[in-house]
């Protein structure tokens, strides 16, 4: 029994709590629903995330509500961080042009550059973990799939 209140002392004293340093944002659920339909609004009819070095202030900003509160809401409510929420519609956007024949005119940099991303090696680790492949494998895949689709018809 001592043995076991030793280590489970042991164990006490070597487990150190982190400091929280972040502070609860409490927004009511209706202001919430608002901004987050304003965000979408925004997103989809200004798409300032084909600005590169795009921040979550210029965003806040935008929006006329506090980085804080901004910040708060896509984390908690949407669970996924600024620069992820951006690359989510960056790469979103880049499908469409890779799909409208953009990389016929555009090489890898220049389609990054066009859907807001600042280097190459960014856009391509944020094509891969929201499309699933590389841009290139996307752009071959699309157009494989579509030349077979014609000659299926």
């Amino acid at each position: 029994m001592r043995n076991f209140l030793n280590r489970i002392f042991g164990q006490l004293l070597t487990f150190k709590k982190k400091p929280s340093n972040s502070r609860t944002i409490i927004i009511p659920s209706e202001k919430k629903a608002l901004i987050l339909k304003q965000l979408d609004e925004h997103m989809q009819l200004r798409q300032p995330y084909l600005k590169e070095n795009y921040t979550l202030k210029a965003l806040a900003d935008d929006l006329n509500i506090q980085q804080i509160h901004l910040s708060a809401l896509l984390n908690h409510e949407l669970g996924i961080n600024f620069n992820n929420y951006l690359n989510q519609y960056r790469v979103r956007y880049c499908k469409t042009l890779i799909q409208k024949g953009a990389t016929r005119k555009l090489n890898s940099k220049g389609l990054a550059s066009q859907c807001g991303f600042h280097n190459r090696n960014t856009f391509t680790t944020a094509f891969k973990e929201f499309a699933g492949c590389t841009p290139s494998d996307y752009t071959r895949r699309y157009y494989s799939s579509t030349f077979n689709t014609v000659f299926e018809s």
